[in-house]
């Protein structure tokens, strides 16, 4: 397996990407190892959906990148939509979010975004982004029995210190009522709303957010910002953050593996998630499902 090899390397995380082209063969091998696992078969799988975040798209140069990331992200099979948790673009440049949505739409199915602060960059403000991503800023959407929630978490390009401010706190006021109790609910934000991620990089109003969410059968709050696996708790419901996925930015803790999350959504509610590593040194990356 590629993650306890991984760990083993005691360079500086600058270092990563020099160390995947060094580990191509380890990664090629343990690919199809970190393979997307049922972890129950009591309750035959509803649907299957990618998580992924931070991607800091920069500039052309990121392009290569991204397209070797779709093609990996093509190979799983039976997905059914994907979500990006903010930081579409590195300095909030227009053309690098044009970038990304173009590349993502290439994917056969559809996908979703939420702002993060880096895409706030040029204006301080979401306008930019919301022109490129039209209505994506808080929605929520059905699919198949479960409940989505998407929500900007954004003040401003503030990195810390922050609030998650009064006009998605009043969209949460008057969505979470609608929803329907018995069907399970996912989150979407960027800004990490658990205690087990970073404190400086987690919003003020945090607990207040989480608090609004326990009206609803909430059983994942997916987050970004601070790039890491972390992994804390709200009720019955997992509150975690990711690594990063980009060209351009590495990990907060120090960890080398980027990569993204593939979920399984299960009748009765469960919901398996199975972190994929992005390898992009590889030029042939085996079928992550085999």
């Amino acid at each position: 397996m590629v993650i306890p090899v991984l760990q083993m390397y005691s360079g500086h995380p600058t270092n990563r990407r020099t160390f995947l082209r060094q580990m191509t063969s380890v990664v090629a091998a343990g690919v199809g190892a970190n393979a997307l696992r049922a972890q129950s078969t009591t309750a035959g799988p509803s649907f299957r959906f990618i998580v992924i975040n931070d991607l800091h798209h920069g500039s052309a140069e990121c392009d290569p990148f991204f397209r070797k990331l779709i093609a990996q992200i093509r190979r799983h099979e039976s997905i059914e939509f994907c979500v990006i948790v903010g930081d579409l673009a590195d300095t909030g440049k227009p053309a690098s979010l044009a970038t990304i949505r173009r590349l993502f739409s290439e994917l056969p199915y559809p996908f979703y975004a939420v702002p993060g602060n880096h895409d706030c960059d040029v204006e301080q403000t979401t306008r930019l982004y919301s022109e490129v991503f039209p209505d994506q800023l808080n929605y929520r959407f059905d699919h198949q029995g479960w409940e989505f929630v998407a929500f900007d978490s954004t003040e401003g390009n503030h990195w810390g210190g922050t609030m998650v401010q009064p006009e998605t706190l009043a969209w949460l006021d008057a969505t979470l009522p609608e929803l329907d109790r018995s069907k399970p609910t996912v989150g979407f934000t960027h800004f990490p709303l658990s205690d087990a991620a970073r404190q400086d990089l987690t919003p003020l109003n945090a607990p207040e957010v989480l608090a609004r969410f326990d009206t609803v059968n909430l059983r994942c709050m997916f987050n970004g910002h601070f790039h890491a696996r972390t992994e804390g708790h709200h009720g019955k419901a997992v509150v975690l953050t990711n690594a990063c996925c980009s060209r351009v930015r590495d990990n907060h803790d120090g960890s080398l593996p980027e990569g993204y999350i593939v979920c399984t959504a299960y009748g009765d509610g469960r919901l398996d998630r199975d972190f994929v590593e992005f390898a992009p040194a590889i030029d042939s990356v085996p079928d992550a499902d085999a």
